[in-house]
């Protein structure tokens, strides 16, 4: 099985957590932070620098924050 790992930013560019997924998630997909908080994607960062430190891509996530 293909496993993904995601850095998660909220919507005022914080990082929340990295997740790891079994499948590949993209904008309006929803997610679940390390702590257990839902939010939905509105977001995906899949260039050079939404990849730094070894992730597929970084996320921007609604959170409700």
């Amino acid at each position: 099985m293909t496993e993904w790992r995601y850095r998660l930013i909220d919507l005022a560019g914080s990082e929340i957590g990295i997740i790891t997924a079994s499948v590949e998630i993209g904008d309006g997909d929803p997610v679940a932070s390390p702590d257990g908080t839902a939010g939905v994607v509105v977001e995906v960062y899949d260039d050079e620098d939404g990849r730094e430190g070894g992730v597929a891509a970084t996320l921007v996530v609604d959170d409700g924050s």
